[in-house]
């Protein structure tokens, strides 16, 4: 995707005046986000509510309605990152963290895509509440069941916000859920600009989440950012002229109250959307690899995990992932859409990887694995 001239400078954020107001909780929001999605498990509840935000001045509004409605240009669509070449590896090292490990990397790799997985890498609040949702009508997205690629990068953005954040586990998910699903629906960047702060700080109070007030107004000032079609634009620009670093600094540029974990969190999820894996697959941050070689899977980067993913998964022994979309749940998408499916997989084994260990359940996953596949 070229870059047009006029678009090369950096989009303006369209929330100046709120990002200045809150520029010290910036600042303090993006130093706890470094020990957010890897720390976050000893996080507990808020017990009281926070005081509601204030209302947003109606000349902000103004402006916010101006761009309310615009068709959202598409992701990226020409990627220029080459396809590796790279050959699956076979095996995998042993790593002192997992000596004695019972489970050999192929049974890990492969139980680990499995349902069977799924109590291991997930609290029981969030696959409960999941599933219970799902069997009922209508659309549900959720952390756990959702496939990462039917998620719109919009909607990652808003993942990535509250994984970023030192909040448990269980927390984190439960404020994705509420936020994403009736009667909030939170989905688009209009959605949350039309709804106002107050109803953002309402949906988290819902949730029952840690710093409702601060939270909600990063949110909010990120859907005023996003409302403008051209700053998701850059954003998909910045993919494709620099894959996952470019997408970062947009992210943190852009985003008010995420930093760099956000923006690999983001990275990390939206390179299995269509259209985005051209310019940012294969991508793994360095938690995220730190959890799949914690579990037993000793790999090198990014390449080497998806040599992994090509090399070692069995749809024998993976029968079904447990998602929503039963397609690419079973390992069905075949033909043109075999590449979505094999990034669903190696997104999907990531996040699971790290859920696991921020569930401290690393040890038990390992002899689950051996177990189910002796």
């Amino acid at each position: 995707m070229a870059r047009k001239k006029s678009q090369a400078t950096k989009p303006e954020i369209n929330a100046k005046e709120l990002a200045s107001r809150s520029k010290q909780e910036n600042e303090g929001a993006k130093e706890a986000e470094q020990q957010g999605e890897v720390e976050n498990n000893n996080a507990a509840e808020e017990p009281e509510p926070e005081p509601e935000p204030e209302a947003k001045k109606e000349e902000a509004g103004a402006d916010v309605d101006a761009h309310a409605g615009q068709k959202r240009k598409g992701p990226p669509t020409a990627g220029t990152k080459a396809k590796s070449n790279k050959a699956p590896r076979q095996g995998s090292r042993t790593s002192s963290r997992t000596a004695g490990n019972p489970a050999t990397p192929k049974q890990l790799l492969n139980f680990l895509l499995s349902s069977k997985s799924l109590p291991y890498c997930f609290p029981a609040e969030e696959l409960e509440a999941a599933k219970d949702a799902s069997s009922g009508k209508g659309k549900f997205k959720c952390y756990s069941l959702t496939s990462p690629s039917s998620f719109t990068p919009f909607e990652h953005l808003i993942c990535a916000h509250l994984l970023a954040k030192p909040l448990s586990h269980a927390l984190g998910m439960r404020s994705i859920r509420t936020l994403l699903n009736e009667p909030f629906n939170f989905s688009t960047p209009e959605d949350i600009v039309q709804a106002g702060e107050k109803r953002v700080w309402e949906a988290l109070e819902a949730a029952r989440t840690q710093h409702r007030q601060k939270t909600a107004t990063y949110i909010f000032g990120m859907a005023q950012n996003y409302a403008d079609d051209e700053t998701m634009f850059a954003l998909a620009e910045e993919a494709n002229d620099d894959g996952p670093k470019g997408v970062i600094a947009h992210v943190k540029n852009t985003v008010p109250g995420l930093g760099v974990v956000g923006g690999e969190i983001f990275a990390r999820r939206v390179q299995c959307v269509d259209g985005w894996g051209d310019a940012l697959w294969p991508y793994a941050d360095g938690k995220a690899l730190d959890a799949v070689r914690e579990i037993g899977i000793d790999v090198r980067d990014a390449e080497d995990f998806q040599g992994a993913i090509e090399g070692l998964i069995d749809w024998s022994l993976v029968g079904d992932m447990g998602l929503q979309e039963r397609d690419v749940s079973k390992g069905e998408l075949v033909g043109e859409e075999m590449e979505m499916q094999v990034q669903a997989e190696f997104v999907v084994a990531l996040e699971r990887a790290l859920g696991c260990i921020l569930e401290g359940k690393g040890a038990e996953l390992r002899k689950a694995a051996a177990q189910a596949f002796s």
